[in-house]
């Protein structure tokens, strides 16, 4: 459907300069992401974006809505379009403002502030067409923002979590923008509105779910309807964020496309730009993942992403609270992810009415999407409480101020806050290293002594330099006594290193004199060999072992549990992988408990010989002299990497696999 948008109200309302709505747009798909159809999809709805008004001569945005929150103690904005140069009245409660639409049909109105809470009813009326909005609230509007950690909804995060945000709250909204890229920058997009119940919180950001619930446990807030825009997209960049003509500054070579070949500004074209001019208490920023193969390009990307919605919602000194990334283990994109969180914060603490979300002792560190996210929501929330709100609380962990040599240690200064110092564990304070001038770090031994830190090893007799937390998943103890953590830092200037020790998960191995199987810490098989020879591909991801596709990747049954001498389990919230082992044969029960279908991949060796199909669910596998017969499979595809044979599980069915 055509997009009947004029250049002069984006321009007008956003804006933007006039060669931004002239880009072109390609979506080359460039990666296999499983769950794809859901994005194509949201992508599919992106034509939407136009036609979201109603056949009334009035006609709103969609980022208006019945069940909308307006922003408490500030001008409530409106605009929209009708016939040209007609008279557009607007009410909101007991107000009612007039305006007259320009040559191309658009106005905007600015109502004084309406008081606490509601409901009121919003209504647009021109030429005898009228545009009515129920069931509105007055309150905080937070904007939440990010990629794929902030997308993770509530659904997928752990059971136990899920029973703190999975609730009827009347007085909170949930404001969702469609997923989808455009080239040009858009008035409007599909945007729902709802109440918070059980049903709209699962599919919801588990993360922005948990930073409003933590709000309103502060008795200040309990009465105050809260509003939550979720804006994110898995797999950004945060230069997809920025429009335009603000990425003007950049070098082309500084700027990167995000996952499905999303070009940058494409997301803010299509996911912020629609916001118009919404006024917003506070904005949630949750990405970096996506930029941490370039972390120095990033403190100057997001100033500038703060800078330009901050132009847009005009709102020069609207709060932002960086989320820093917590512990992953693995190296992204070429890097661990100490150097994007020492960006991240330096792009906090430059930036004025911006507050970093210290993640680190959130999760166990092997998960790139952690199902934890409720001590991020919690933390964010104490921040927004301090920042935007102007509580005397205690906010923020210990922050580094300063180091000083004392002969062979390093005294560490912090402030506290008033708050002092503490261990998270009875041994002593774990996480420090100290460098003498060779700057090859060694772990130390250090110890409180008021609010500083005494931090020293017997293999640097000379040290010059200190780091804390500074790994992928540092075993970092520091906190103050409300239990809050200091960031990482280090005081030296080396350039950025990529070698590390990794801890691993523990993994399972069953031997019998006819095959050895070997299990991994995610609950799949990472070696299956019979009579000496290998059956399973050693490509990595999906391609090799057994694996199970997920929308947030290959999903991961970490619940391992031996229920028996040659029983073993592998399970998450959804799906569970039993093993059973005899001495020349296995039976694996797959049992899937979500609402979804899932499909159970075994990646083969490209030495294995395999059939063109699997009649009747059977086949036959050989490598050499070693044969081994499955039943349960439903199909077989060729890689280059070697064939995969793949068992479809219906939702809330199971299915036994055989291997002898």
């Amino acid at each position: 459907m055509k997009n009947h948008r004029s250049r002069g109200w984006i321009e007008r309302n956003l804006g933007n300069s006039p060669g931004n709505l002239e880009s072109s747009f390609q979506f080359k798909p460039t990666v296999r992401f499983v769950g794809l159809s859901r994005l194509a999809i949201a992508l599919a709805g992106a034509e939407l974006f136009a036609c979201g008004f109603t056949t009334a001569e009035v006609r709103l945005p969609k980022v208006f809505g019945s069940n909308m929150v307006v922003q408490r103690g500030q001008p409530v904005r409106v605009w929209g379009e009708c016939t040209p140069n007609a008279n557009v009245r607007v009410s909101l409660g007991a107000q009612q403002v007039t305006a007259n639409a320009g040559a191309d049909g658009s106005w905007q109105v600015s109502l004084n502030p309406v008081g606490l809470g509601g409901p009121y009813t919003l209504t647009a009326m021109a030429d005898g067409g009228t545009m009515t909005l129920t069931n509105v609230l007055c309150g905080d509007l937070w904007l939440c923002s990010g990629q794929s950690n902030m997308q993770l909804p509530a659904r997928d995060v752990d059971p136990v979590e899920q029973n703190a945000v999975l609730v009827e709250r009347p007085n909170l909204r949930l404001c969702s923008v469609a997923k989808a890229p455009s080239s040009k920058p858009l008035s409007s997009a599909d945007i729902q509105w709802r109440v918070c119940t059980p049903d709209t919180a699962r599919d919801f950001s588990a993360v922005a779910l948990f930073f409003a619930v933590e709000l309103l446990k502060d008795p200040a807030l309990t009465n105050v309807p809260i509003g939550l825009v979720d804006s994110s997209f898995g797999g950004t960049t945060c230069e997809g964020w920025i429009s335009q003509p603000a990425l003007a500054s950049f070098e082309a070579k500084d700027l990167h496309d995000s996952m499905f070949g999303i070009k940058p500004a494409n997301l803010y074209n299509a996911m912020i730009a629609p916001l118009g001019r919404t006024t917003f208490k506070g904005v949630i920023w949750y990405q970096g993942e996506s930029n941490s193969a370039h972390p120095e390009t990033y403190p100057a990307l997001l100033a500038t992403l703060i800078s330009e919605w901050r132009r847009q919602f005009h709102q020069p000194n609207l709060p932002f609270f960086v989320v820093q990334l917590p512990e992953y283990a693995n190296l992204w994109e070429g890097f661990y992810w100490p150097w994007i969180r020492e960006m991240q914060a330096k792009a906090a603490q430059s930036i004025t009415n911006t507050a970093l979300v210290v993640g680190i002792r959130t999760t166990d560190g092997f998960n790139l999407h952690p199902k934890e996210k409720l001590e991020i929501g919690r933390r964010a929330a104490l921040l927004a409480r301090q920042v935007a709100y102007g509580e005397d609380i205690i906010a923020r962990g210990p922050v580094f101020k300063e180091a000083t040599v004392e002969g062979s240690s390093i005294r560490v200064k912090f402030d506290t806050g008033g708050d002092g110092l503490a261990s998270a564990t009875r041994d002593a304070v774990k996480g420090f290293a100290v460098a003498g001038a060779d700057g090859e770090y060694h772990f130390a031994d250090a110890s409180i002594d008021g609010e500083t830190v005494l931090a020293g090893s017997e293999g640097v007799f000379h040290p010059k330099t200190v780091r804390y937390a500074w790994a992928a998943i540092p075993h970092a103890t520091l906190i103050n006594k409300s239990g809050l953590p200091a960031a990482p830092f280090r005081t030296d200037t080396l350039p950025c290193s990529n070698v590390e020790i990794q801890k691993q998960r523990v993994t399972r191995r069953v031997a019998t004199s006819t095959y050895e199987i070997v299990i991994d810490a995610n609950g799949l098989a990472a070696s299956l060999v019979f009579h000496g020879a290998q059956f399973l591909s050693n490509e990595p991801g999906a391609a090799g072992g057994t694996s199970i596709p997920g929308f947030w990747g290959p999903r991961t049954l970490t619940n391992i549990r031996e229920i028996g001498p040659r029983l073993l389990s592998c399970s998450n919230e959804e799906v569970t992988l039993q093993m059973a082992f005899d001495e020349k044969s296995m039976q694996w029960t797959i049992t899937n408990r979500g609402k979804e279908p899932i499909t159970f991949q075994l990646a083969l060796s490209p030495h294995v010989k395999v059939p063109d199909s699997v009649p009747d669910g059977k086949a036959t596998l050989t490598r050499g002299t070693a044969i081994l017969h499955l039943e349960g499979f439903d199909s077989i595809t060729n890689t280059p990497a070697g064939a995969w044979l793949l068992s479809n599980i219906k939702a809330g069915a199971a299915k036994s696999l055989s291997l002898k």
